[in-house]
């Protein structure tokens, strides 16, 4: 499942150390995400809370978001 689609989710946790972390999507499931999936420069890392969009991948290891970037929330 490598799709151009782009998902919204929370990120639920994220450790910058380990690298790891996880999304979760609106319906309850939960995707891993790692650091190098997080686009920009410099150190990236994800806020937990924080709205981000990211496609989905496939792997032996199950769902993983790719191409993941935090979303401004709106006030």
């Amino acid at each position: 499942m490598n799709t151009d689609r782009r998902y919204l989710g929370t990120v639920k946790t994220f450790n910058m150390y380990g690298g790891t972390g996880t999304i979760a999507l609106p319906d309850g499931r939960e995707v891993v995400v790692r650091y190098s999936a997080i686009r920009g420069t410099g150190v990236r890392t994800l806020r937990e809370g924080a709205l981000v969009s990211f496609l989905l991948e496939r792997t032996r290891r199950g769902l993983c978001a790719v191409c993941v970037q935090e979303e401004p929330v709106e006030n």
